[in-house]
């Protein structure tokens, strides 16, 4: 500061420095994640309505389906796992934010870099056994509906292989402020 409590030239261009932008996904990253939000949504209308039905069956049994509870269970499971990579993308996924206060700088950096590699491991961990598990049931069907069960795998190894994808690229873009979670928002 000079004398007359304004700041010095250098402390004006040391603050005017902009911090860092977000990182921006690519387009295909974006559409990505449309593609996983949407898939998600129509799950989540599936389960509503397939939940509704269960329960106009219990007054009127001439409409009672066995494959209602059926498509309600695997409904909210494929919107689960579909879900996995969309959230580690947008930073909505569940995290301990104690660190963040704790930790700055580039040790705050390292944190994130090495809570995303992990991530990235776990979910590199669960894709491959839900391969395992496609290759282990080939010839398995569901009780009522008679989906072959290797299908609703390719859920979960979906799911899991996006969120190996997202988490790599957090680690590459650590040094960034993290996106705010918008629900509201698709993209």
């Amino acid at each position: 500061m000079s004398d007359g409590g304004t700041p010095t030239e250098t402390q004006t261009a040391a603050t005017d420095e902009p911090a860092k932008e977000p990182w921006r996904e690519p387009a295909i990253l974006r559409a990505w994640a449309a593609v996983e939000l949407a898939i998600a949504c129509v799950f989540l209308i599936t389960t509503f309505v397939t939940v509704m039905w269960q329960v106009i069956s219990r007054y009127a049994p001439t409409l009672s389906w066995p494959g209602a509870g059926e498509l309600a269970n695997y409904s909210l499971i494929v919107m689960t796992f579909i879900m996995v990579g969309y959230l580690i993308g947008r930073n909505g996924h569940i995290t301990i934010q104690i660190i963040d206060y704790l930790v700055k700088g580039k040790a705050f950096v390292a944190v994130k870099a090495v809570s995303a590699a992990f991530t990235a491991v776990i979910c590199a961990v669960l894709a491959y056994e839900a391969y395992a598990l496609i290759l282990a049931y080939p010839n398995r069907t569901t009780a009522a509906l008679e989906v072959p069960v290797w299908i609703l795998y390719t859920v979960p190894l979906a799911g899991f292989t996006s969120g190996v994808v997202r988490a790599i690229i957090c680690i590459f873009t650590a040094n960034r402020p993290d996106p705010v979670f918008k629900a509201a928002e698709a993209s």
